[in-house]
């Protein structure tokens, strides 16, 4: 052994040594005393790689919406927006994924002077863009004159614009998810809208400016790509200074302090966007060179490895199992005995959704203990009533991004059924809702039972997060190693070998169709339903989630590997029966199955 390897196990030995004696977790499990241990752990062992650079299409698309109205003849007589626009589009790359479109809005009227690829209003190639058309751009910006020839053609209007770009934004990630690929790419598709103004509507639209969804629905397009960002820019560069008098009997009134207002106000938008605000006084020149757009082509790193048993309750205790992983144990299930509900409610431990109204047996029970109208056996009258409402039938038995939660419930508890992760912590939806914490907001780092661990790693290691159990994690908690293999390759895809640990097996039931939620078999002459696989078979999940090198809160990127042919020991024997569970790159989904149309990864 050399002298680095000697002087790294040394420091394996002296860490397990101190955490050995600052707890009790990996000297004693007093389970022990009563229990004798079941060889009924797995491991994954494999390698992955992550995504090269070039693999990821990532779109950048930018809207640059100005005011056209008739106080833009006076905050900016040089007509420096127009130089920028220009120095904008000449300063971003000549990438085929670089999109923009130039919108001028005046009174009520919107108008574009760019076009797709179809010679529709829209979003323009900027790498497809002449110089001629660059000059027309200009010359139409300069010029523009309103064709409404209604009174209030030269008055300013903030929601009106901000109505037609949300239009088009949405309609142009419909148009994309539409087309060959294109739920790929729009996935990672990054929308900034650049608004600028002199910050001035005629009538006061604060209420849906500020307090409204004006803003606010654009920026919530984001839960569709990986981005949307509403910028603003306030201009007031007037020929003649601004007197910093006020008029206070006349109807001159404060003009500096409506300037003022003015920029407040467009910078309280951008805040609302999620975007950056840039204020031009003082004969200062327009330029929008200090936005960022974010890089078409990015390197992207491992966020997290996570192997989670949907089979097996957190903690895994060795007299548990789910075997319909709806998230409730099957003693439960058959009790139908629950904190918080003063009636027994028995449910089939082989349904996930035992009344068949879309929502799952857990869903539905997690929610009534906590006062919401769920009733998991709420079945159907035969007059058509009795079922829960709230969830479209045809999304019943759904699972989209197959994360291992039914759309319903995601629509229910927050989450995106079109994503995996919908709060872009690295860890899937559907692990997270097992192991209590939220899907839809990043709350990983905390500690809600103050044992030390949290609870981003108490789901890793498959402990509960509101359970102090440390205790138990030399005998329950899964070990995780990875490690590189050589340096990235010509593609920027770095490659892994990995190993993770004692994933326990739970002692799962009979498993019978569930004709709502697993395609259903037809039923017996009897009556009853036909057992798709014996007692004991457990269902693994391992997933990867990868995020770009430059931003770390853009979306993950996931690739996930399922495996249900895992069986608890059953007459003393496992399987697989070494107990390892091979896993090559390729065995990782980039695709949920049936839904080639929903891509997670290129």
């Amino acid at each position: 052994m050399n002298r680095k390897a000697g002087l790294a196990a040394a420091l394996v030995v002296m860490t397990v040594a101190i955490v050995a004696a600052c707890s009790d977790a990996y000297l004693y499990d007093e389970r022990r005393d009563e229990q004798v241990p079941v060889d009924r752990a797995v491991a994954f062992q494999g390698s992955f790689c992550t995504v090269g650079t070039n693999e990821v299409i990532r779109p950048i698309k930018i809207v640059v919406a100005m005011d056209a109205s008739q106080s833009m003849v006076v905050t900016d007589p040089d007509g420096t927006r127009a130089t920028a626009l220009i120095e904008l589009i000449e300063n971003l790359p000549t990438d085929p994924e670089v999109f923009i479109a130039v919108v001028l809005f005046a009174g009520s009227t919107t108008a574009f002077l760019t076009k797709d690829a179809n010679g529709m209003d829209g979003f323009a190639q900027v790498a497809t863009l002449t110089e001629v058309q660059k000059q027309t751009l200009t010359r139409q910006l300069l010029n523009f004159r309103n064709p409404d020839n209604s009174p209030n053609r030269d008055s300013t209007d903030f929601v009106k614009p901000l109505a037609d770009i949300y239009s088009l934004i949405n309609g142009d990630i419909a148009k994309s998810r539409a087309a060959p690929g294109g739920a790929e790419a729009v996935a990672q598709a990054r929308y900034n809208l650049i608004f600028l103004s002199d910050g001035h509507p005629t009538n006061n639209q604060d209420d849906e400016l500020l307090q409204g969804d004006a803003v606010v629905r654009i920026r919530q397009l984001r839960d569709l790509v990986e981005d949307v960002r509403v910028n603003t820019v306030h201009v007031f560069n007037p020929a003649q200074p601004v007197s910093s008098v006020c008029d206070l009997s006349g109807d001159g009134g404060c003009p500096l302090l409506l300037i003022n207002q003015d920029a407040d106000r467009l910078e309280k938008m951008s805040q609302l966007g999620g975007g950056n605000f840039r204020d031009f006084r003082n004969n200062e020149p327009i330029n929008f060179l200090d936005f960022s757009f974010g890089q078409v082509r990015r390197a992207f790193v491992v966020k997290e490895m996570i192997a989670s048993n949907f089979t097996a309750p957190p903690g895994s205790p060795e007299d548990a199992a789910d075997t319909d992983g709806d998230g409730l144990t099957d003693a439960q299930e058959l009790s139908g005995v629950y904190p918080n509900i003063n009636e027994v409610i028995p449910t089939n431990p082989n349904m996930v959704d035992t009344d068949g109204d879309g929502f799952s047996d857990g869903v539905e029970v997690r929610f009534r203990t906590q006062g919401v109208d769920f009733n998991p056996i709420g079945y159907a009258d035969p007059d058509g009533g009795g079922l829960d409402p709230g969830c479209p039938p045809a999304l019943r038995g759904v699972d989209s991004d197959c994360d291992g939660l039914l759309d319903c419930d995601e629509q229910f508890i927050g989450t995106n059924a079109n994503l995996v992760d919908s709060d872009r912590d690295g860890v899937p939806d559907g692990v997270e809702w097992r192991g209590g914490t939220q899907g839809s907001s990043n709350d990983l780092e905390q500690d809600p039972d103050n044992d030390g661990l949290s609870s981003r790693a108490e789901l890793r290691l498959h402990t509960n997060p509101v359970d102090v159990d440390i205790s138990h994690l030399s005998v329950d908690g899964y070990r995780y190693s990875m490690e590189a293999i050589g340096p990235p390759d010509e593609k920027g895809s770095q490659c892994y070998d990995f190993r993770v640990d004692n994933v326990l097996l739970a002692p799962s039931i009979l498993e019978y169709a569930d004709a709502g939620v697993d395609g259903g078999v037809p039923m017996l002459e009897d009556g009853g339903l036909p057992v798709t696989r014996g007692a004991g078979y457990n269902d693994l999940w391992l997933s990867v989630s990868m995020i770009p090198a430059d931003d770390p809160t853009a979306r993950t990127i996931t690739r996930f590997y399922r495996y249900q042919g895992a069986r608890y020991p059953i007459g003393g024997i496992k399987s697989p029966v070494d107990g390892l569970i091979r896993v090559n790159p390729e065995d990782f989904l980039t695709t949920c199955p049936g839904r080639p149309d929903l891509l997670q990864t290129p």
